[in-house]
């Protein structure tokens, strides 16, 4: 007769633990990256939809002969979004809310909630996938940006983990001077 041995020996199980540690240093870092991969994406995807409902607006403000006009009233869809030269104020409501057709909550307005835009009291999004805060002087968030601006966050960060998308414009009585949408991602 002879003996059958059904099991592992202690060689076998220690490989497969070591080939089990390997995979799982590898694996791990790759997991832990998929929460900044997906707000990065939401950031640079809603980047784009704000681009083109901006230019959306200064194209009707064009058609209803506005965009020489500061402080008016410019149609969209039915909705009206305040404008100076055809770029829309940078104050958030729910008609440019409805027309980004996007869940985004109103945080707040920097200028007057934040102590004239400091961010450091500013609370982490919890309320909605995409948080904003208007009327906020750009350059208190993004040194070196110039006007007033919108900036969104997506939930579970705030404006001071340096991961929002941007409106910023600035005017200066008779044009517009600069006018910027963009993303700031490294701190996602």
């Amino acid at each position: 007769m002879r003996k059958v041995s059904f099991g592992f020996s202690l060689i076998e199980l220690i490989i497969v633990i070591l080939v089990l540690a390997i995979m799982s240093v590898v694996a791990l870092p790759k997991l832990l990256n998929i929460q900044k991969d997906a707000q990065v994406s939401i950031l640079k995807k809603f980047s784009g939809s704000l681009k083109t409902v901006t230019d959306l607006v200064y194209t009707k403000a064009v058609l209803q002969n506005k965009e020489k006009q500061s402080n008016v009233s410019v149609s969209v869809n039915n909705l009206n979004i305040n404008t100076y030269f055809g770029a829309p104020q940078e104050i958030w409501n729910n008609a440019l809310g409805e027309l980004l057709n996007s869940d985004i909550y109103h945080s707040g307005n920097g200028y007057y909630d934040f102590n004239g835009g400091n961010t450091a009291n500013v609370i982490e999004c919890t309320q909605a996938s995409i948080c904003v805060i208007d009327q906020t002087p750009s350059n208190k968030i993004k040194p070196g940006l110039a006007g007033w601006g919108m900036f969104f966050f997506p939930k579970g960060t705030s404006l001071v983990d340096n991961c929002y998308a941007y409106y910023s414009f600035s005017q200066n009585g008779t044009e517009v001077t600069f006018k910027e949408v963009d993303t700031v991602i490294n701190g996602c």
